[in-house]
């Protein structure tokens, strides 16, 4: 390339990146998303599709507690609400920090082994025992190894944390127990 062509190269691609930040700076994105917004997005996202009476209560409890642990600018960051505040159809993978917060403010609202059993007692059709399921696997998993093993799912790390091998071993030895004989 000749030195002639270069010096107006360089300045297109000058101009076309000093253009792109003076389109940043006439952007409006410096405003909040609407509170009321990002609750209820969180609450469908939360409840999915299929929703019910008693699982919109729970979503809405969960939208409610998730805002009280992680600011909107938070949940941006971590990409749980876009920057106008919509809330996308899908979780993506979460930081540690983002997970622990989303972890505690489920529990707060509907304990995982309440929801565990509830999801067992509706892929059986009601053939496992609930309660004893439940004491079970109250029983089979500390509340502390519980909470690792959530976080570490919704960090993505399925296989390599002892904890999600743990639970995933005493949901399903609970579930056996829970289970009528064949």
């Amino acid at each position: 390339m000749r030195l002639s062509h270069a010096v107006p190269l360089a300045a297109l691609l000058g101009a076309l990146l000093l253009g792109a930040c003076d389109a940043d700076i006439e952007q409006d994105d410096d405003v909040e998303p609407d509170r009321a917004t990002v609750r209820t997005g969180l609450a469908a996202l939360y409840a999915g599709a299929d929703a019910g009476p008693e699982e919109g209560a729970a979503a809405d409890c969960f939208a409610d507690a998730l805002l009280d642990r992680l600011s909107v600018d938070q949940l941006v960051e971590a990409e749980l609400v876009q920057d106008d505040g919509t809330v996308p159809p899908s979780a993506p993978q979460l930081d540690v920090d983002t997970a622990g917060a989303w972890v505690d403010a489920s529990e707060s609202c509907t304990p995982y082994v309440e929801t565990s059993a509830r999801a067992l007692a509706a892929q059986s059709k009601g053939k496992v025992d609930t309660a004893a399921y439940t004491a079970c696997l109250t029983e089979a998993i500390t509340p502390e190894r519980l909470r690792e093993a959530l976080v570490a799912t919704l960090v993505g790390d399925f296989s390599s944390d002892p904890a999600v091998a743990e639970l995933s071993t005493a949901q399903a030895e609970c579930a056996r127990s829970a289970s009528p004989p064949e």
